[in-house]
């Protein structure tokens, strides 16, 4: 599957100008900002086109180095190997290669902290030069134009040392220039290279890797050898991505049944680079976005950086990450729109309920394409999370009015969802999150985040010991962690050896046997906070006592607003009845004063006319 230059013109009456469905209710407005779209392409493509024009063209460390036909601008070519078609490795135009440059330091600076730490586990590929990093702030690769070069290799590095001397103007790119062009939006022609030099692939790659994880994955028989468990979590993987490729965006022109088969190669080859990971809902919807707009390995190893860098720890199986962000965010949501937050409160509906699955999806299931592509290209190129957050705060800003009238918890989150999808001022959405919210930074965040992982982490451990952290109803640490995991045992092993002795050479079936019970637990020491627990069944009575007071008050409450409902409309009839007969004795009273004001002016009338004939009578008389 190429990645197309598509001509900015929607493909079908329901598809936008990206092959992507609209959805039938905000079809009318997308044909509204259709126009708008088309225009602002054409501003930002000739906008980038003057901006690229005055950088000079990298050398020696453009991200195909290692590719052959290093810096085509050609689209890339297929090529076929056996029964499969997999895309080659193309490397972006020269053009870009500087701003691959500036934004691979980053990259570079991690991989060298992992490698120095010793944390590579085998499933990321390091690939870095030892003495090609500074030990400078994070920022440095920020400002590239204000950094001599040469202090970013070691005086003892020859190989680098050609790069360091390269002149400040052959590397120079204005942060300023380029932050603004990236914040107004990248054309579609650029948007796939753009967003490869953003995340680094060129300084993520390892040459041949991609092609080993897919030839791999496409092998009929291919199991891991490691144990029967990591087979089935395998074979896990496998069904799930089976089930979810025809649900990546049915009916897009450009995933065929050649893209169906990359977007299928991708996915299992992530799940073999990252185990711990593995294959989660989502990620489909990341791979086919990226693959519509880049050959198949830039697609790979952009879909690793982002899962790997810009969201490590967010779907793995603990989801720590995640939960903490919600934590972070109901905070901020709280500071920011204490009016929400107590509506919600009263609604009963937590903040994480609605937020959560926009952050896990990066807004792919929320926002119009145009939208999601703007807040993917800011927030590939902060590196960090930031624009998440600003860009949940600037949608409750928008659509938070509205929340604040709804009387029932699924009308709120529906309404939230239906607003959200038809946030098409993409410009508006962008501007709003980045100058409505500046002072949600990466500081901030990552003080909030330390504030609120400990929580997280506490709960999760409590879960997993089995010591009732699900009886904590207050704990959303606990709601969010919803995952099916075997508990810890509740009992732990002495540290003496004889116990562990007898305990570990006893018959495996003595675990089913209840006869063996006692002999099996001789050994084993009961800690004194276990002593203190109660009996499992009196919890569950607990809980069961507990759901049906919940219930009971459900019900009364349902009872108490359906009685408060039936006196508001008879109030409502009362005051009806009310207007009415004030309108209506007002009717009367405006009659009453007509009649009187006409019997008034008759007697002024009558009374002139006699006084003139009297006069007359007078005059005749006399």
């Amino acid at each position: 599957m190429k990645p197309k230059s598509l001509p900015f013109i929607a493909f079908e009456h329901k598809r936008d100008a990206y092959g992507f469905a609209v959805r039938p209710q905000h079809l009318q407005r997308y044909k509204e900002y259709a126009g708008i779209y088309k225009e602002e392409e054409e501003e930002r493509s000739d906008r980038w086109k003057h901006f690229l024009e005055r950088q000079p063209e990298s050398s020696g460390q453009d991200a195909g180095d290692n590719a052959k036909g290093g810096g085509s601008e050609s689209l890339p070519e297929k090529m076929s190997a056996g029964p499969r078609k997999i895309e080659i490795w193309t490397p972006i135009r020269k053009s870009i290669g500087n701003i691959e440059q500036m934004m691979s330091l980053r990259v570079e600076k991690k991989q060298y902290s992992a490698g120095k730490q010793q944390a590579n586990d085998g499933a990321h590929p390091v690939k870095v030069e030892e003495g090609k990093l500074s030990e400078d702030s994070e920022d440095e690769f920020y400002d590239v134009d204000k950094v001599d070069p040469s202090q970013e290799v070691h005086s003892g590095d020859t190989g680098n040392a050609d790069v360091g001397s390269r002149s400040h103007e052959e590397t120079c790119i204005s942060k300023e220039e380029l932050e603004c062009l990236v914040h107004g939006g990248l054309p579609m022609a650029l948007r796939g290279e753009l967003w490869q030099a953003f995340v680094g692939t060129g300084a993520r790659r390892v040459e041949g890797y991609y092609d080993s994880l897919a030839a791999e994955g496409e092998s009929e028989n291919n199991k891991c050898s490691d144990s029967s468990t990591s087979e089935a979590i395998h074979e896990k993987w496998i069904g799930q991505i089976e089930k979810d490729l025809p649900r990546t965006f049915p009916g897009h022109p450009a995933l065929d049944e050649d893209g169906r088969n990359a977007l299928r190669r991708m996915l299992i080859a992530y799940a073999k680079h990252n185990p711990s990971v593995g294959y989660c809902q989502a990620m489909n919807f990341f791979a086919g976005l990226l693959l519509l707009l880049m050959p198949e390995e830039n697609a790979f190893w952009t879909l690793v950086g982002i899962i790997d860098d810009y969201f490590d720890g967010y779907f793995s199986e603990e989801m720590i990450e995640s939960q903490v962000d919600q934590l972070v965010l109901e905070e901020l949501v709280r500071e920011k729109f204490p009016k929400l937050a107590n509506h919600l409160d009263y609604l009963g509906l937590q903040v994480a309920w609605v937020t959560g699955p926009w952050f896990l999806s990066i807004f792919t299931n929320v926002l119009p394409w145009e939208s999601v592509l703007r807040v993917w290209d800011v927030l590939l190129f902060d590196g960090n999370r930031v624009m998440l957050f600003r860009t949940a705060l600037a949608l409750l800003e928008f659509y938070g009015p509205a929340l604040v009238t709804t009387k029932d918890a699924g009308d709120a989150v529906t309404l939230l969802q239906s607003l959200a999808g038809s946030t098409f001022d993409s410009s508006q959405l962008v501007l709003t999150a980045r100058m409505g919210y500046q002072s949600v930074n990466e500081t901030i965040l990552q003080e909030l985040s330390n504030k609120h992982r400990p929580s997280v982490i506490s709960s999760m451990e409590e879960r997993a010991k089995g010591l009732g952290a699900w009886t904590d109803t207050n704990g959303l640490a606990s709601k969010l962690y919803n995952f099916k995991r075997d508990p810890e045992p509740l009992v732990s092993l002495s540290d003496s050896a004889d116990q562990l002795s007898d305990v570990g050479d006893g018959d495996a079936n003595q675990e089913s046997d209840p006869g063996n019970m006692d002999d099996m637990y001789g050994g084993v020491t009961v800690n004194s906070e276990i002593d203190s627990l109660p009996d499992p069944k009196d919890q569950v009575e607990q809980l069961e006592q507990e759901i049906s007071e919940l219930r009971q008050a459900l019900s009364d409450k349902q009872e108490q607003e359906e009685a408060m409902f039936q006196v508001l409309m008879r109030v409502e009839q009362e005051l009806k009845i009310a207007e009415e007969a004030r309108i209506s004795a007002e009717q009367d009273a405006a009659a009453q004063r007509y009649a009187a004001n006409v019997l008034q002016t008759l007697k002024k009338l009558n009374f002139v006319v006699i006084k003139e004939k009297v006069d007359g009578f007078h005059s005749k008389q006399s």
